[in-house]
């Protein structure tokens, strides 16, 4: 009783003090909301099609379902569009806060202990790769299902009530029709339902197929049966350059030390920058196969298998030929940062312990700092910014 009062205490005292931190980076998120030009374009079709056909509105610009964009813009329709942005952003804030709450009350094979799953707020609200881009908008609220359904990914079912077990489930379907990300992530539930072999994993499985069916389907009649002009499908060696920069690099050094290494100190030839993060790739992908050969631990792998599904997709899945940053390296990036901290958890030499928490402490300390002031994309924490869009 006294733990779980702790718990109560702890988690009610977290909640207050990410609405605090959510409020100071951008005040005018809650008590005005924005509205960018992709999400006003669900508002409006909500208003001018209904509240039932809103709900079920696929965005051609888009080319996929997001349901929780649909429930949050048809939510909003009957207002002006001054109230519907604020409702929209109050969607957004209540996902936000369901990963929290979900991280401190259901157990999990990644988050062992309460200090482990404080951690895994800080990277989901600190880390570097956190654009502003998709902060407490609906439209981009499908990168923070991503995490959702990856995260939801290590729900420990054993000993858990069936309550927990059935919200559980009932947030992989969610999640896993509110983000296109979540379908490359159907092949790891079945992984894991192939390793552990019990009913609850099957279940979360199936419910993952089924609810992510929606989205190849609508994908491949968007771009093969009605194809439109984007970088979709088109890898360059630039897009690979640019997702090199915005995953392995930025996850763990922001744009802060980068911006510092190449262009303020110089010390550093801005010319060597793709062959520096290329060589780092290189180095990373190396030490990776062998260190999963070595280790064996199913819960590294699950977390490997999904950075390498993401990654593929976010590469073949960018609007753009030449790049893959911004929100196209939120999840990978997210991933990586829990794949590295699994490796400090698990890890007994003390050099690679250190090496790892020296990364891991980096990567929150660059997150804090561009969480506000320093923030490579300042002008998209300004709602002002966002009324040329209406």
């Amino acid at each position: 009783m006294n733990t779980n009062f702790k718990n109560i205490s702890l988690c009610l005292l977290f909640f207050f003090l990410i609405i605090g931190l959510i409020f100071y980076r951008g005040p005018c998120f809650l008590t005005e909301g924005i509205f960018e030009i992709n999400e006003y374009q669900f508002y409006k079709y909500s208003k001018e099609n209904g509240i039932l056909k809103g709900l079920i509105f696929i965005y051609p610009g888009a080319g996929y379902f997001k349901l929780w964009t649909n429930i949050a813009n048809a939510a909003a329709s009957p207002f002006s569009i001054d109230t519907a942005k604020i409702i929209t952003s109050y969607f957004s804030l209540t996902i936000y806060l369901l990963i929290f709450v979900y991280i401190f009350f259901f157990k999990s094979l990644l988050f062992l202990n309460i200090k482990h799953k404080i951690f895994a707020i800080f990277v989901i609200l600190f880390s570097p790769v956190m654009t502003p881009e998709i902060w407490m908008g609906s439209a981009h609220i499908r990168e923070y299902f991503g995490i959702f359904a990856f995260i939801l990914l290590f729900y420990d079912s054993k000993n858990e009530s069936l309550p927990k077990k059935f919200i559980c489930n009932i947030l992989i379907i969610i999640s896993f029709l509110s983000s296109v990300w979540a379908i490359v992530l159907t092949p790891i539930y079945f992984m894991k339902f192939y390793f552990y072999k019990n009913k609850e994993n099957l279940i979360f499985f199936i419910s993952s197929f089924f609810s992510s069916l929606i989205h190849p389907i609508i994908i491949i009649y968007t771009y093969f049966l009605n194809p439109v002009s984007t970088g979709r499908f088109q890898i360059e060696m630039s897009k690979i350059y640019s997702f090199l920069y915005n995953v392995p690099v930025r996850s763990f050094f922001g744009s802060t030390i980068p911006k510092f290494l190449f262009l303020e100190s110089k010390l550093i030839d801005l010319k060597y920058f793709n062959f520096t993060i290329l060589i780092i790739f290189i180095f990373l992908i190396i030490f990776l196969l062998f260190y999963i050969i070595k280790k064996k631990d199913l819960i590294l792998n699950l977390i490997i298998a999904s950075f390498v599904f993401i990654s593929i997709f976010s590469l073949i899945g960018s609007l753009y030929s030449d790049f893959a940053g911004g929100r196209y390296a939120v999840i990978p990036g997210v991933i990586l940062i829990f794949f590295v901290y699994r490796i400090f958890i698990i890890e007994k030499n003390l050099l690679l312990k250190g090496i790892t928490g020296t990364l891991l402490f980096t990567s929150l300390m660059v997150g804090l700092i561009e969480f506000k002031y320093k923030s490579p994309m300042p002008k998209l924490l300004n709602c002002s910014y966002y009324e040329t869009y209406e």
